[in-house]
This record gives structure tokens, C-alpha cells and sequence, in this order.
């Protein structure tokens, strides 16, 4: 399948290691103010062609994660910022407006030069 955006991460905040801890993985653009660097995964992106959308897969580093729900303003955020938190919980509706829930196991480490792409799949969500 072809990805309808793609993320080359450039920099990670210090306190990137302590959000994965937590569940989260929050990504901006190289626009990130700088107060707010230090808590993301920053990155350049190609153009995001499409609305993020439950059934989709992300795929980190290789590892591919199911979108289950999306935030109101998730994709508004991201198009317009580069700007999303991926929460890796499963959840089946968004806790924020401008989150992305996974299903899959949190990374354990992100660093600069890692991929994150974004699939239209025809992935069907289920509840457990």
C-alpha cells in the first residue's frame, strides 16, 4: 500500500522518553516554539494527503500500529503543525481533540533518522 504522508524524525526532545513511559508519543514539525521541543519528536513530513481515520496503520520504524480513534482537530493539527500525540492505548474514542489512538505496543525509543508513515488500509477495527 501506498503511504499518504511520511514522517523522517530529525530530533527528539529530552523528555520524549518520559511521554513512551506514558503512553505517548507526541510529534510536531521543525516549527515546534522551542518551550515545546523539548517534549516532542520533531520532524519534517511529506504533505499529509489525507484525513487521519480509525481503521488506518501507522507504522514506526517497520511497526505497524492500527488507528483506533481520532481526535476532532487531529487532522487539522497535523496539516497545518505537524503537530499530533499518537496515544498508544487502544482507545475507541479520543480523549483530546488532537490525538491519534493506537493499537500496538508503545515504542521503547525514538531517535532522529527513525520513519513514521501513514497508511490507508482496509483494516477493520474490533472490540475485544
Amino acid at each position: 500500500m501506498q503511504p499518504f504522508c511520511s514522517l523522517h524524525i530529525t530530533a527528539v526532545g529530552d523528555f520524549v522518553a518520559e511521554s513512551l513511559q506514558e503512553n505517548k508519543l507526541i510529534l510536531f514539525s521543525n516549527t515546534a516554539p522551542t518551550e515545546l521541543a523539548h517534549y516532542c519528536a520533531i520532524h519534517e513530513s511529506t504533505p499529509c494527503q489525507k484525513e487521519l481515520a480509525p481503521g488506518q496503520t501507522i507504522e514506526i520504524n517497520d511497526t505497524a500500529y492500527v488507528v483506533t480513534a481520532v481526535g476532532d482537530v487531529a487532522t487539522q493539527n497535523f496539516k497545518q503543525l505537524g503537530h499530533i500525540t499518537l496515544s498508544f492505548d487502544n482507545a475507541d474514542s479520543a480523549e483530546l481533540p488532537g490525538t491519534v489512538h493506537l493499537r500496538g505496543p508503545t515504542p521503547t525509543v525514538i531517535a532522529a533518522g527513525d520513519n513514521i508513515i501513514f497508511i490507508n488500509s482496509e483494516v477493520r477495527i474490533l472490540n475485544d
